[in-house]
């Protein structure tokens, strides 16, 4: 059975960019991701699996304690969803937030847009 968006969204967010363990982590973008996928942030476009597995290892060695959690209610209709974070450190508020939404191509991830909530003041 072809996995769903809530699915993809999910399993993206903690089995990829919430996954330490780089075999692990490499698996799952293997699994869940189209060979061409694109990832985009306000900062750059990854492109591959192994632009995406790189811009999680800078992710995690950036922030080695922090984890993610959902926030609010996921949404998705005709192969886009999307799914609002938080990332901090574990059992505490979130440090940052922000939104990815999803397109999916096939039955995998195509692409990835990351928003960044602005810093709270």
């Amino acid at each position: 059975m072809a996995p769903t968006i809530e699915t993809l969204l999910r399993e993206n967010l903690y089995g990829v960019f919430g996954e330490h363990d780089a075999q692990k982590r490499r698996k799952n973008i293997a699994r869940l991701w189209a060979e061409d996928g694109i990832f985009v942030d306000h900062n750059t476009r990854y492109e591959g699996h192994s632009g995406i597995d790189n811009a999680v290892v800078w992710l995690a060695e950036k922030f080695p304690s922090f984890v993610f959690t959902e926030r609010g209610t996921l949404q998705a209709f005709n192969g886009v969803g999307k799914i609002d974070w938080g990332f901090g450190p574990a059992g505490e508020e979130a440090v940052l937030t922000g939104i990815d939404v999803l397109v999916m191509k096939g039955d995998r991830i195509g692409a990835l847009y990351t928003f960044v909530d602005p810093p709270k003041k």
